[in-house]
């Protein structure tokens, strides 16, 4: 199970008064955040393959297209990797696993992407992919607020450097491997590994 900065496994609708809801009381009845990132990685699938087919010399552009965050590396297998890897530990109910800016920013791309898509589609479309949404439409912005400790690395790559160690600590510039994903690094295989918890990472609510 992945570790985000609330627990998706639980009602988005509970008794965790660190989540904030939208004004729409339905929509907060009906929100299911860890379906939407099912089907949000499930979708990519179909992008990747779509990213396969293209002429070679067109991959790199597709990449930057798709995943401006997380594609800065140029490597579709890296993509496909990541993939996989999020869709294993999702499901994984086995054990807690923690995530960094590899896989926030892999998931910050193919989501921000496909609510904007589902967001802009017909109502019988929306259904086929959130059918407990009754069609609304996604809160992006309050799911961001609600399940991403951050988005640093969306920050700018020469003002990230720019900065001293204490100035990026104290802009809480400090989620592991963040100068890696800013500045286009390919990640080894010890980066983009989950990293298994070991202990319940969320407070008990009463």
């Amino acid at each position: 199970m992945l570790v985000f900065k609330n627990n998706i496994y639980e009602p988005f609708l509970s008794n965790n008064t660190n989540v904030i809801l939208t004004p729409d009381e339905d929509y907060n009845m009906r929100f299911d955040p860890l379906h939407l990132i099912q089907v949000g990685l499930k979708e990519e699938r179909e992008i990747i393959y779509f990213i396969e087919k293209q002429p070679s010399a067109f991959i790199l552009e597709d990449l930057l297209r798709f995943y401006p965050c997380s594609g800065k590396f140029g490597s579709l297998d890296y993509v496909k990797q990541i993939c996989h890897i999020l869709e294993r530990g999702l499901e994984n109910f086995a054990l807690w696993q923690h995530m960094n800016s590899y896989h926030f920013s892999f998931i910050y791309d193919a989501l921000i992407r496909f609510i904007f898509n589902y967001n802009h589609d017909i109502d019988k479309e929306r259904i086929n992919l959130l059918p407990e949404l009754k069609a609304q439409p996604i809160y992006f912005e309050n799911f961001l607020e609600n399940y991403f400790f951050d988005r640093n690395f969306n920050t700018d790559q020469d003002h990230f450097n720019s900065l001293t160690h204490k100035q990026k600590q104290a802009l809480g510039y400090n989620c592991p491997y963040l100068f890696g994903v800013i500045n286009g690094l390919a990640p080894t295989r010890e980066e983009m590994a989950l990293k298994d918890s070991q202990n319940f990472p969320y407070s008990i609510h009463v």
